[in-house]
């Protein structure tokens, strides 16, 4: 179930009006989204900074309208609203309202619910207490209605068009469309798509938590081989004593500098990897909301942008290249690093002079 904070615009903090999914899976206001992208040449999405690219040739609002709507969201965000109001019967208007329709979303008191439920228009409604009613209850008991008679139940949807139709529809402006379809085997197709793009992104998202698990195991391992080569440079230095302390400082710089590369690298792929899980568990999040919610011709509205955006998010693309790469380790070159410095020490005791002695370090590295 949304929470009411998940209902909520990170921009203007109020309910979403026209909530547009951006390309890392959050959902900002139309408005408010254009009023964000004209704020600043680069402006990313303010919860995770995410790019979000502008149309070629197109304005701040073209590049909105681009995005997809989440009808799912803005179905929810009504619900609530008709939820949040005062519980007084849309009849009696000054008596407290119990009750409410599922499908005419009319509160009502005990007495008017009677009524309703005897009446022909009504009497199939599911009429429910306010008290156990949610906002995805509420938005996925929502009649589908005919996109051009408002009043009218919708009974099958144009493909060409995109659009619920009643029958008097089909049978008039959509008589020569190639495929109109009985609404509810259209709502089929959607729901067996959306569980199909569920199975996608759990196991992308499992994917990428094992991957950034993986990556974190690995730090560790650096941290660990960092400190034991450490060890080795302080034992080889000892070896020498006082006399190769700037060797000494030379070792760890170098073993400091190759283990910060590793590290660095193996951040950025996780970081890399944390990016792509976000955008996934978003996406996951939305397309599980649909399918829980299903308000009918809003689930076939967004289907389609949902299996477009899914499927461009590269989640085929390999988790494990970065993680595999094991730390070089500087014991052998350090070895070799005592063994030229006690050479050269050997050298200056053979030749007993006492001028001054040039040191000479080959890096060995």
């Amino acid at each position: 179930m949304a929470e009411a904070h998940e209902r909520e615009c990170a921009v203007c903090t109020n309910d979403f009006t026209t909530p547009k999914i951006l390309p890392c899976g959050h959902l900002l206001c139309r408005e408010c989204l254009i009023s964000w992208m004209d704020s600043g040449p680069d402006a990313g999405c303010p919860l995770c900074r995410c790019p979000i690219v502008k149309q070629s040739d197109g304005s701040s609002s073209d590049t909105v309208d681009a995005l997809p709507t989440d009808f799912v969201m803005e179905a929810l965000v009504e619900s609530a609203r008709v939820l949040s109001k005062d519980h007084l019967c849309c009849v009696c208007e000054d008596v407290r309202a119990d009750f409410i329709c599922m499908q005419c979303q009319d509160m009502m008191c005990s007495a008017c619910t009677k009524v309703h439920k005897k009446m022909s228009v009504s009497r199939s409604h599911d009429v429910e207490s306010v008290s156990t009613v949610t906002p995805e209850r509420l938005a996925a008991s929502r009649p589908a209605l005919c996109a051009d008679h408002g009043d009218k139940q919708a009974e099958f949807f144009c493909r060409k068009h995109r659009l619920a139709v009643c029958s008097a529809c089909k049978a008039n402006k959509h008589k020569d469309c190639p495929e109109t379809n009985h609404l509810d085997n259209e709502i089929k197709s959607v729901q067996n798509s959306l569980i199909d793009l569920t199975k996608i992104l759990v196991e992308a998202e499992q994917n990428l938590e094992q991957a950034i698990g993986q990556l974190t195991s690995r730090l560790q391992e650096v941290d660990v081989s960092e400190q034991e080569d450490m060890a080795q440079v302080d034992k080889a230095c000892d070896r020498l004593q006082g006399m190769v302390e700037d060797v000494r400082n030379k070792l760890k710089d170098k073993t400091r500098i190759s283990h910060l590369q590793i590290r660095n690298s193996l951040r950025d792929v996780k970081t890399t990897l944390s990016n792509r899980l976000g955008k996934v568990t978003s996406h996951k999040h939305i397309v599980t909301r649909a399918a829980a919610v299903s308000p009918r011709p809003a689930l076939i509205h967004m289907t389609q942008a949902l299996t477009d955006r899914i499927n461009s998010l590269d989640l085929s693309a390999n988790l494990q290249g970065e993680v595999v790469v094991k730390p070089l380790s500087s014991v052998e070159c350090l070895e070799e690093a005592v063994r030229v410095i006690e050479q050269e020490i050997l050298i200056l005791k053979q030749e007993k002079t006492e001028s001054e002695v040039n040191f000479y370090y080959f890096d060995y590295l």
